[in-house]
C-alpha cells in the first residue's frame, strides 16, 4: 500500500516537473511582457510629471 503511494505521488510530481519545464519558455516571456509594460508605465509617469513641473524647477534643473 505505501509503496502504490509512493509511485502515485512520484509520477504526480514528476508530471508536474515536466510541465513546468516544458512552460519555462512561456512563463520567462509573460514576466518580460509585464516587466516592459512596468518601464512603459513609468516612463509615462515620468514624463507627465516633467510636464506638470513649475516653469522655475524647469528651469533651475533643465537636464534629468
Amino acid at each position: 500500500m505505501l509503496q502504490a503511494v509512493l509511485v502515485w505521488s512520484g509520477a504526480v510530481l514528476a508530471i508536474g516537473l515536466l510541465l513546468v519545464m516544458a512552460l519555462g519558455p512561456v512563463i520567462v516571456e509573460i514576466d518580460s511582457w509585464f516587466e516592459r509594460r512596468r518601464d512603459k508605465k513609468r516612463i509615462a509617469a515620468k514624463r507627465q510629471s516633467k510636464s506638470e513641473a513649475p516653469v522655475a524647477q524647469r528651469i533651475a534643473h533643465p537636464v534629468g
